[in-house]
């Protein structure tokens, strides 16, 4: 059941955006701040955290196979 899992998370991470994306990977791989992340590309801070919890959100969401 984990390998089903693992590519269900996957395919849900290529369908954010390539901004979100690299936002929530760096954050949870690289252990950045959002205040680094912001700062790197020229967005603010509450930006940046908007970002990233949509991001969660819709990964939950899909991985719950609720629709959009």
């Amino acid at each position: 059941m984990m390998q089903f899992e693992i590519i269900a998370f996957e395919q849900a991470l290529d369908r954010l955006s390539k901004r979100d994306r690299y936002i929530l990977v760096t954050r949870l791989l690289h252990r950045r701040s959002f205040d680094e992340i912001a700062q790197e590309l020229g967005l603010s801070y509450k930006g940046v955290t908007t970002v990233y919890y949509r991001a969660i959100k819709k990964i939950r969401k899909e991985l719950r196979g609720e629709e959009g």
